[in-house]
């Protein structure tokens, strides 16, 4: 269940974004013969890659190498980020990929990376969009080392994740699923059965960022993503993603992506 890839290849993107996943059964097949996917998936079912089966959790990483068809029988509709890129010839140092990852604790920084791509590339076609698309190449050669290398050193030291670990992982997703709603650590701390400090230092320690800052940064991606693919108002965008007025929203935006959320929209709108 791996990818052989080379280690010096920039991956020519072809086609990339977030893209809904709508239940279904096994029946409809999947095939790009002409391009590797990749996705990063937030729904639950099963997956078929050729003839091996995988259980799929949100947050999984699959990748599909160009040829190989695949099948899903999902448990509900969702989305994923994917990025289409062209196969490459295996000259020189190699690396191995796997086509069935859970990134765990990772999960959020795979998204962020993932996002980065996606907008690198949907900047346009003017001479630095050009580039943009470039950097969104290279930005995904770094993906792969950086996954073939964490893989490689989790498979050498079989570490196993301890309790603490998954029920911060169950934490975690309650709040992906949930950011939009006033964040309630006692609440939180009382439905996972531990203490609020308790909750707060090990959330913490492990994904580096405390509860308040998790949650910020997901109702900022949210925005995010409806300032590039709606034209909601402002107002109603803030609303959405749990950042309640306007002013704050702006503030807030500003702060996390350097620019306001209307300058986020005009480089969309740019972008075609």
């Amino acid at each position: 269940m791996h990818m052989t890839w080379p280690r010096t290849v920039v991956p020519v993107i072809r086609s990339i974004g977030r893209f809904p996943m709508v239940a279904h059964n096994a029946a409809l097949v999947y095939n790009s013969p002409r391009t590797v996917a990749l996705h990063l998936h937030d729904y639950a079912g099963r997956m078929w890659l050729g003839e091996r089966e995988v259980r799929l959790r949100p947050g999984d990483f699959t990748l599909t190498p160009a040829g190989l068809p695949s099948n899903y029988d999902l448990d509900a509709p969702g989305h994923h980020l994917c990025v289409h890129f062209d196969p490459a010839e295996l000259s020189g140092e190699t690396m191995r990929l796997p086509l069935h990852w859970r990134p765990e604790a990772h999960e959020r920084w795979v998204s962020e990376r993932l996002w980065d791509i996606i907008h690198l590339y949907r900047e346009g076609e003017t001479t630095s969009a050009v580039l943009a698309r470039q950097a969104a190449g290279n930005a995904l050669q770094s993906l792969l080392l950086w996954l073939a290398s964490t893989v490689a050193g989790k498979t050498s030291r079989r570490v196993k994740p301890g309790r603490v670990d998954r029920e911060l992982s169950k934490v975690r997703r309650y709040l992906d699923e949930h950011f939009r709603e006033p964040l309630d650590v006692p609440a939180l701390a009382q439905r996972f059965g531990v203490s609020q400090n308790y909750l707060a230092r090990r959330f913490r320690a492990n994904h580096g960022v405390t509860l308040q800052r998790y949650m910020l940064s997901r109702r900022i991606d949210f925005a995010r993503h409806l300032l590039n693919v709606t034209r909601l108002p402002l107002k109603a965008i803030a609303i959405e993603s749990g950042l309640g007025n306007p002013q704050y929203f702006h503030r807030q935006f500003r702060m996390a992506t350097g620019r306001s959320p209307s300058e986020e929209r005009a480089r969309a709108l740019e972008a075609g």
